[in-house]
């Protein structure tokens, strides 16, 4: 386990976030969570870890797997370990590169267009490349996240990024980690993304649990300019 001082550190750094579990602090987004897991690497150790669970599944065995988590990198893109020991000396430079990181998804408003960008940064440094098992949890996250905002312009794009990178996945191998073709398997998920109003129930239902209900809330929103009136937008015309 973690030491608690190590957590409160880490909280205090970023206030957004709350203790979920001993080695966890997390935060609801509309229908996940996410937030950061102090991992223990050896015995005088630790890591962290930047993680987003879903809440649209109906088990707590899937919401407890990740739909996309990435380590922190220090300079270079090496790994980050802490000693226990130097903890004191390196949180500075750790928290700051943490909000380098993943700063863009701790504040009130999350802007779509940014985590997008994130999600596909993510998806071209992941090795090997084209792998279904590092790609199928981020497609299924872009997904959810154009339901939950109703915008079929959002929808139609994620569908056009899986349509594209499932022509380079092997079939028969994809068979035997999914018990399903890649076709096969397409079809299950843009069926279990389609009923909107069962989906926003399902998150509902368990944004519920006891130990969500004091995690702080924040929400995506498409643009972090405010939208201009359709006067505004009606002037410009005859400008």
């Amino acid at each position: 386990m973690v030491k608690k001082v190590i957590i409160d550190d880490w909280q205090e750094r970023f206030p957004i976030l709350s203790p979920y579990t001993p080695s966890t602090l997390y935060m609801k987004a509309d229908f996940v969570l996410w937030g950061l897991r102090m991992d223990k690497v050896f015995s005088k150790q630790y890591r962290i870890i930047f993680e987003c669970l879903p809440l649209w599944e109906d088990s707590i065995q899937k919401r407890n797997i990740p739909v996309f988590y990435t380590e922190l990198w220090g300079k270079n893109g090496t790994q980050f370990f802490i000693d226990y020991a130097s903890h004191d000396r390196l949180f500075q430079s750790a928290s700051d590169f943490a909000e380098q990181q993943f700063g863009l998804f701790f504040k009130p408003k999350v802007v779509v267009s940014d985590v997008w960008k994130w999600l596909d940064q993510l998806s071209s440094s992941l090795i090997p490349k084209h792998n279904p098992i590092n790609l199928y949890r981020i497609f299924e996250f872009k997904l959810a996240l154009a339901l939950f905002l109703d915008d079929r312009n959002l929808m139609d794009k994620a569908k056009k990024e899986i349509n594209a990178e499932i022509r380079h996945w092997d079939v028969l191998h994809f068979q035997k980690l999914f018990l399903k073709s890649p076709d096969e398997w397409r079809a299950e998920l843009y069926a279990k993304f389609e009923d909107r109003d069962s989906f926003i129930r399902l998150v509902d239902s368990n944004m519920n649990d006891k130990r969500m209900i004091k995690l702080k809330e924040v929400h995506f929103c498409t643009s972090d300019i405010p939208k201009k009136s359709f006067f505004e937008q009606f002037i410009e015309i005859f400008k």
